[in-house]
């Protein structure tokens, strides 16, 4: 679950998968001269916005973290919770997409735990259930990819342009910073670009662009909660979240200039 906290003390969360159809969306316009080309395009498209299907079961019933009163973010949750939640999204997405979004979805896994192994040390059973996770994943990726018939570089290609729509949406939809700033692009030539992103009036400029479009509208739901809103009871926190009405959230991504 990702946060936003606004000038008047108000606050809005945007869930997981949420927040992943903004990845799926950006994919779907990606693919400007010199960057790596979205191919395939429906499944790539499909890996991207569903990335976060591990995330589904939890987010209609999130932990309550006492030290905010609110949901816990999704950086709190521990690898101990979220590793075999991320397993058994893997298992889903391979019933439901096959096995090439099933390979990047994955393998999207294994870079955060890879990544981010540092933050898994809250509990002793965090950086273990990390590793675990890496391992078994680890063959199962190899197993699909040989019958895919990918490469070391091709998979690679793929799984960075998940990474970085999920590091760009991750920052459009939340301000959430990420490994890298808002990612890394991969190039068709070879090798990544970073992307910067900044605010400029009512639109967020994104440079260098990696889209096949002059622009890009982005569009996804998001629940608002007052200034001072806190629950002490997770089940009473849980009912109000399902409750919340949803309102409609909008962004629109330009080149820089010249």
């Amino acid at each position: 679950m990702l946060f936003l906290d606004r000038p008047d003390g108000s606050w809005l969360t945007v869930r997981q998968p949420m927040h992943a159809l903004v990845s799926g969306q950006m994919m779907q316009a990606w693919g400007a001269p010199g960057f790596a080309a979205p191919d395939p395009a429906e499944e790539l498209a499909t890996a991207c916005a569903q990335h976060d299907v591990a995330w589904m079961g939890w987010e209609a019933a999130p932990t309550l973290d006492p030290r905010t009163g609110r949901p816990h973010n999704f950086r709190a949750v521990g690898a101990r919770q979220h590793a075999p939640m991320w397993a058994e999204g893997v298992t889903q997405a391979l019933a439901s997409w096959g096995p090439l979004v099933a390979l990047l979805i994955s393998r999207h896994g294994s870079r955060i735990y890879a990544a981010y192994e540092d933050r898994h040390q809250d509990h002793p059973d965090d950086a273990p259930a990390a590793r675990h996770y890496r391992a078994t994943q680890g063959a199962l990726q190899a197993r699909l990819a040989d019958g895919l018939g990918l490469g070391a570089a091709e998979l690679e290609r793929m799984s960075a342009l998940v990474a970085v729509t999920d590091a760009l949406s991750l920052a459009v939809c939340a301000g959430v910073q990420t490994a890298g700033g808002v990612g890394v692009a991969p190039l068709a030539a070879g090798g990544m670009v970073a992307l910067g992103l900044t605010a400029a009036g009512p639109s967020l400029v994104l440079d260098p662009w990696p889209f096949a479009v002059p622009s890009l509208e982005l569009s996804w739901q998001a629940q608002a909660f007052p200034a001072g809103t806190v629950w002490t009871e997770e089940a009473a926190m849980r009912a109000d979240l399902l409750a919340a009405p949803f309102i409609a959230q909008r962004a629109r991504l330009v080149p820089a200039a010249g």
